[in-house]
This record gives structure tokens, C-alpha cells and sequence, in this order.
């Protein structure tokens, strides 16, 4: 998808629909009017159009009481919404790497950069308590394009940033120790135990990093 045209979808409402999706597990139409302040049938058509495009699929989702019902989730084509700046040419640079430098080369330069990161985030925390240092450490991903949430989890009592978007999705792939990374950058932010989730369906993708503090 070219830029200029990315852009104009970006303003759109269309763009507004995929981007609610993306922030969930799946939606109805019902569940998007409620989200994008738009009537039935507006959402409704955008759905169809999306669909058609190869943007979205349906799937029937289970419910107390009464019929599935249908709601509309991401396919991974419509992950070109979305932000995954310089991956690309990052991999192909880790590659070059380790066929220059040796294979252990690219884990050693991803490391550095994640003990950067690490200190740059710790200087820019706020708050005291946990739960204020895991609000401000969400918003800080969420500026970084991780399309991050802070999540209270009542049953279990625990602390959470849910996050909908990887802008190195292609990087995780090819190298997973990044996850690894992920989990001991927000260990040593928010200076507790983290433990990291990861579930992808279609072109959905939610990682939860679940926070267990010490006693």
C-alpha cells in the first residue's frame, strides 16, 4: 500500500472501525457503533467493504444465552494499517550482521539496544505505587506505537498492560528472543516480576504482560 494512500485511510472511518477492532479480540457491528459513533448500517457497509477487501473475516462468537454472534476480526493484510516502521530493513541489517560478525553477533546488538531502552523508559517513569508506574509505563509503549492499555485484572488481582499492536512484529518473528528482551525490559521499569503472553488469531495479535509482585 502506497503512502499517500494509507494516509487518506488513516482519516477515514474505516480506519477508525479496523482500529477498534484491532484494540479487541473481535467485534460486532453493535459493538462498533457503540466505539466509532456511527449508525448500524454506516458500520455495517464498512464492514461488508472491509471484508471484500480481504481486511477483515467473520467468525461466530459464542454467547450466554441465544445464537452465536458475528463478529468481524482482522486478517493479516490489514496489518498494512498499522505501523511496523524500518522492520523490514532491520532484519535483513541483523541478517547481514551475523553473516559478517557471526550468528551470536545480532542477539548482541538487540541486547544493547534493549539496556538503552531500559534506562531511557526508567528516566522518563512517574508515580510511586505500582499501579500508578504501570499506568505511566503503558502510555509511554502506547506512544511508541504498541497500542497499549492498563488492565486491572479483578479475579486474579493483578496488574497488566495489554498491548494490540507490535510495531517489530516482523522482527519478533525472526527473532524471538525478543520477547525475552520485552519481558526483562518491563521487569527492570516497573521493578517486579513480569510474565509475558502472547496469543495471535487471524490478523489479531494481543500481548499481555502480567505483573507478580514480590512480597
Amino acid at each position: 500500500m502506497n503512502s499517500d494512500l494509507l494516509q487518506k485511510v488513516v482519516k477515514s472511518q474505516k480506519y477508525q472501525i479496523l482500529a477498534e477492532i484491532k484494540r479487541s479480540q473481535g467485534l460486532s457491528v453493535a459493538e462498533l457503533c457503540k466505539r466509532v459513533n456511527l449508525s448500524y448500517m454506516g458500520v455495517k457497509q464498512h464492514c461488508i467493504s472491509l471484508e471484500k477487501d480481504g481486511y477483515l473475516d467473520t467468525w461466530r462468537r459464542p454467547k450466554g444465552m441465544g445464537r452465536p454472534e458475528k463478529a468481524y476480526r482482522l486478517t493479516p493484510r490489514a496489518q498494512d494499517f498499522f505501523p511496523n516502521e524500518f522492520t523490514n530493513l532491520t532484519c535483513r541489517l541483523l541478517e547481514s550482521i551475523g553473516e559478517v560478525y557471526g550468528p551470536a553477533a545480532p542477539e548482541k546488538i538487540l541486547y544493547q539496544i534493549y539496556q538503552t531502552q531500559t534506562e531511557s523508559m526508567r528516566a522518563k517513569m512517574v508515580g510511586t505505587s505500582l499501579e500508578e508506574k504501570t499506568r505511566a509505563f503503558a502510555a509511554l509503549r502506547e506512544a511508541e506505537g504498541y497500542m497499549a492499555e492498563y488492565y486491572f485484572d479483578t479475579e486474579a488481582r493483578r496488574h497488566q498492560v495489554i498491548e494490540f499492536h507490535s510495531p517489530l512484529l516482523p522482527l519478533l518473528d525472526h527473532h524471538p528472543i525478543i520477547k525475552e528482551m520485552e519481558e526483562r525490559l518491563f521487569e527492570a521499569v516497573l521493578e517486579t516480576r513480569v510474565i509475558r503472553n502472547e496469543e495471535r488469531i487471524s490478523g489479531l495479535y494481543k500481548c499481555t504482560f502480567s505483573l507478580f509482585p514480590t512480597e
